[in-house]
């Protein structure tokens, strides 16, 4: 049987193991969802410019339809493509 002094020396060096462990942890997750908000801040960034400049966005596109309309028009279903297959996955996923 352990006594009192050995019970406390234990649940110390537990606590000590268990604060290791979580900050290993706390590394592991930081290090594997850097690159997902790395890829969320240039998305956002990306967003931003575009909603600051949208007329050259829109002359973009006029100039694609009238120089590039099949280049448009793969772009078009590939867009399309990439929607449908997104929707897809989201109603397999369910609700939140």
């Amino acid at each position: 049987m352990l006594t009192d002094e050995q019970l406390a020396l234990k649940k110390r060096y537990l606590q000590l193991h268990s604060t290791v462990l979580r900050h290993t942890l706390a590394q592991q997750v930081s290090s594997t969802l850097s690159p997902v908000a790395s890829a969320q801040q240039r998305v956002q960034a990306v967003a931003a410019w575009a909603r600051a400049h949208p007329m050259l966005l829109g002359g973009a596109a006029l100039a694609l339809v009238f120089w590039r309309p099949r280049g448009l028009n793969q772009l078009v279903q590939r867009g399309l493509m990439l929607w449908l297959t997104w929707q897809r996955v989201q109603t397999l996923r369910g609700p939140r």
